[in-house]
């Protein structure tokens, strides 16, 4: 057992109670905490317990799902824990018996992994496979187990081959993902391309608009989409406020917010439970929770620090008596013994001592696969986690715990919606195990008591569509469709189905009028209609600002080229603010070639005192000087510093009038000046350079047209605001991959568009411009994990990397890539193409990784978290193993992703 001076750990919170609250300071002493409840609650907290066993019958709205899944699509929108895993068992075993094959599709590899295990119990190892992209086990057998991603994937191979789906029924669990940021493209691409002749069963968290999306499917498959809908939790759920003397009070009655809790609320003198920026005292909390069998718990924190700190704070708390403490570390011991990383964990102590642990991203796979076994056995009496564990594992508790009311999404903290509140009160009440659940509401700084109330009563939000457009996807399509029929899907899209149903009636008749208006004005127009007229004038005014763009980033560039051409040691400069400064030697800072240069000046005081060296970036430098002294050694600070105020003395030398960058354009350049020299073509070719209305539409007397144009746009724009933004959306694409040689003018994938469709991957092209350019022809495997690495990496972050540490093999390598990439990186940014940091950092990680250095030195190298490692190393291995598909074409590189894959995919990374 941990021993803890609790006398002095209270004393420490003691000196924190006092603290400022609003604009009027004063000294608040936080209560003494006697735990109790409120009478009102007595009734509710007598039917704690565990619910009398007895045989499983299935609810009406599982056979109701069981019933339709056999000859059409069923939509089941449920709250989470009513049973919706066995639907999608039974409908698995029904087709089995059959002689049939199912597809199980999840948002995530840990959950594949454990629905795989599930399977594979009830109907055999050998009947069972998993895909999920780092794991490919017995992919023919009757019954797959994958991630979403795999089956798009699968998709896009089929309708390539003109080959159907070997399946007769696909289940999308968790479908409300439809309606995630970032991964709802892939779900909604699926729903799409899935044939007709396969039944499709989603299966979801309650979602408020469930028949739009059931009558959405049956306009685009064609077939009746069944809904059945459960509003019903299957273990009641109760709102509790704690306050901080520990007395536990009803947060909400039929009429809203609880009068008590108003009157807390109302009170300015009311206490918290610790001062701002400290955390609350979790081993009274817990004590509170623990007296009145509340546990075990779930607490929802702000932070992954908060939920490591948490812990320090359950000084009190113990694991139970022997026997539960026995059968815990018994149970932890079997976990671990095939993790030999995780018998050193730093939190173990928690988990064996307190039955306790945090729960969050920074952790590794296999700490966080231990944790979601032990709480779901019962073992646990508290995890502290981010609000992001609601919706990636599966582990109930008796209770969750909400200390603030919002949540970070990768950029800032955001009030959380009805959905995300539904989700993590979800895991309230386990089936099977509790009778009832309970969300206990703690108040804090972070917490706004009247929004939680609001969303305690308030229904799940619609999910959108999140359909986007990308290369990949772009590329894919063309493998199978011309651009037309691309353009029909889209107008088979969620997005587009939910656009148009919103529309008020008559809106067709508004289009129609306001066209006949418009084309008035045009009468010898060459247009054939108002939407040409319309598409035109948007077309060619896009085409000249991006001319603009165009210029400016060729005259950005040449000016920073030219600069780093010809600005050698001894080069004389000035700055912005004229002064003159004399070139020293190169540098590179945060990935930027620069200069270190001396100030030239005249008071040389003949002492040898350091040189004051200043960086210049390219930006920095107002004008190149037409003379380059000879510097003394570097070492040889007198006489550097003499010659410098010498140089000063003389006469200033002349502008650099002809600032040379090569003999031929440099070909960082030459993409720029190449689709300049193609939209001014472009332009030429419009069939209105030679329409008799040309002044009309373009001309100084356009605003006659003006208010007309504006009146078809608006009703235009409504109407096919979704699917008119992606199909310019694809058409941008389109036109980038033709110009890029990946496909051919008459919308064909060229050879390198067909093996780079094959790259599913966030930034296919510019892989696919480095395999191109030969950068990764020469890259052993542990280099080529490398320079994989930085283009997995998808948001920045603040690290501790020290660059000078970087072995020169790797960054002469990284280097390289980087030069190699800027033609295509500056084009994508004139074109308005998202472009990410190529970072050294991750590079220089894996690269350590990958040449076999320790775990703990690999982490030191740019301070990341573990599970942040973990990740990068995984998202690298998924990467590799597209890049190792491309046999045919690149043997020899696809032969190093493979060993490559080798070296990086080890533990603690991988949890098999």
């Amino acid at each position: 057992m941990v021993t803890v001076d609790k006398r002095s750990i209270r004393r420490s919170l003691k000196e924190k109670f006092f603290f400022y609250k609003g604009k009027k300071s004063r000294r608040t002493k936080i209560p003494r905490i006697k735990p109790g409840i409120d009478s009102r609650l007595k009734k509710v907290f007598s039917r704690i317990g565990i619910p009398t066993e007895k045989p499983f019958e299935p609810d009406s709205f599982q056979l109701k799902a069981l019933e339709f899944i056999n000859y059409t699509d069923c939509l089941v929108s449920a709250p989470t824990g009513s049973g919706k895993t066995w639907i999608a068992q039974e409908a698995i075993r029904r087709i089995y018996k059959k002689g049939g094959r199912a597809w199980y599709g999840s948002p995530l590899k840990a959950l594949t992994n454990s629905k795989y295990l599930e399977f594979c119990e009830l109907f055999g190892f050998e009947n069972v496979g998993i895909l999920t992209g780092d794991r490919k086990e017995n992919a023919d057998a009757p019954i797959i187990a994958g991630t979403t991603e795999i089956l798009r994937n699968q998709l896009y191979d089929a309708m390539h081959e003109g080959t159907d789906l070997s399946a007769d029924l696909v289940i999308l669990d968790e479908a409300h993902f439809l309606g995630d940021e970032d991964r709802g493209v892939v779900w909604e691409e699926i729903m799409i391309y899935l044939p007709v002749r396969i039944h499709l069963l989603l299966l979801s968290a309650t979602i408020k608009n469930a028949r739009q999306i059931a009558d959405w499917l049956k306009s685009v498959r064609s077939k009746e989409c069944m809904l059945v809908e459960e509003t019903e939790r299957p273990v009641p759920l109760f709102y509790i406020f704690l306050h901080p003397s520990g007395k536990l009070l009803p947060l909400i009655n039929s009429r809203g917010i609880d009068k008590k809790i108003q009157t807390y609320l109302n009170n300015p003198d009311s206490p918290l439970f610790a001062p701002p920026k400290s955390l609350p005292p979790f081993g009274e909390i817990m004590g509170i929770l623990k007296k009145f069998d509340l546990l075990p718990a779930i607490f929802f924190m702000k932070s992954r620090a908060d939920c490591d700190e948490a812990m320090e704070l359950c000084f009190d708390m113990s694991a139970g008596d022997n026997g539960e403490q026995i059968k815990l570390n018994q149970r932890i011991d079997q976990l671990i013994k095939h993790y030999p990383h995780i018998k050193e964990h730093k939190q173990l102590r928690h988990l064996r001592n307190a039955a306790v642990a945090a729960h969050h991203s920074g952790q590794l796979p296999a700490w966080k696969l231990i944790i979601e076994h032990l709480m779901t056995e019962g073992l646990l009496n508290a995890v502290f986690a981010t609000s992001t564990v609601a919706a990636g594992v599966n582990f109930p508790a008796r209770c969750i715990v909400f200390l603030n009311s919002d949540r970070f999404n990768g950029i800032g903290f955001i009030p959380l919606n009805a959905t995300e509140f539904h989700q993590m009160t979800g895991r309230a009440g386990r089936r099977g195990k509790d009778n009832v659940g309970f969300a206990v509401v703690v108040p804090g700084k972070f917490m706004d008591l009247r929004l939680i109330s609001n969303l305690c009563v308030s229904p799940p939000e619609d999910v959108m569509s999140r359909i986007k457009v990308d290369f990949s996807m772009v590329m894919n399509l063309l493998l199978s469709h011309n651009p037309e029929e691309i353009k029909n899907i889209f107008q088979n899209c969620f997005a587009t189905y939910l656009n148009l149903i919103k529309q008020e009636p008559g809106l067709n008749k508004k289009l129609n009028k306001t066209g006949k208006v418009l084309m008035s004005f045009l009468p010898e127009a060459r247009c054939s209609g108002p939407e040409f007229v319309l598409n035109n004038i948007r077309r060619r005014a896009a085409m000249f600002q991006e001319i603009r763009d165009l210029n400016n980033s060729h005259r950005w560039l040449e000016s920073r080229l030219s600069k780093t051409k010809n600005l050698l040691p001894g080069r004389l400069f000035l700055d912005h603010s004229d002064r003159m400064y004399c070139a020293v030697k190169p540098q590179v800072r945060r990935k930027e070639h620069g200069m270190l240069a001396c100030r030239v000046k005249q008071d040389f005081s003949g002492k040898h005192s350091q040189l004051s060296l200043r960086w210049f970036s390219p930006q920095k430098i107002s004008q190149i000087l037409d003379r380059v002294i000879d510097l003394p050694p570097l070492h040889d600070i007198y006489q550097t510093r003499k010659l410098l105020a010498r140089t000063a003395k003389a006469d200033m030398p002349p502008v650099l009038d002809h600032i040379s960058i090569n003999e031929k354009e440099p070909s960082e350049l030459m993409p720029l000046k190449n689709r300049t020299l193609f939209l001014e073509k472009e332009i030429k070719g419009l069939a209105c350079n030679k329409c008799p209305n040309f002044r009309d539409c373009h001309g100084k007397n356009r605003w006659r047209l003006k208010n007309a144009l504006n009146d078809f746009t608006l009703i235009w724009d409504a109407t096919n605001a979704v699917r008119m933004r992606l199909w310019y959306d694809f058409t941008k694409h389109l036109d980038f991959l033709k110009e890029q040689g990946f496909v051919t003018d008459d919308n064909k994938l060229a050879h390198d568009g067909i093996w780079t469709s094959q790259l599913r991957l966030d930034q296919p092209l510019m892989i696919a411009e480095c395999i191109r350019k030969g950068i990764f022809s020469d890259a052993a495997p542990a280099l080529l994990a490398a320079l994989i690495a930085p283009f997995v990496n998808d948001r920045e972050r603040e690290t501790m990397f020290d660059e000078s540490k970087v072995p020169e093999q790797l960054l002469n390598a990284y280097e390289i890539m980087r030069k190699a990439l800027v033609p295509l990186v500056e084009i994508k940014k004139v074109r308005k193409f998202e472009v990410r940091q190529i970072e050294l950092w991750p590079a220089a990680t894996i690269y350590a990784w990958a040449r076999g250095e320790p775990w703990q030195k690999v982490l030191n190298i740019a301070w990341i978290a573990e599970g942040d490692l973990a990740m990068l190393v995984s998202r690298t291995a998924d990467n590799l193993r597209q890049i190792a598909a491309l046999t045919e074409v690149y043997p020899a590189i696809a032969k190093n992703a493979f060993e490559a894959i080798d070296m990086i995919m080890r533990e603690p990374v991988v949890t098999d």
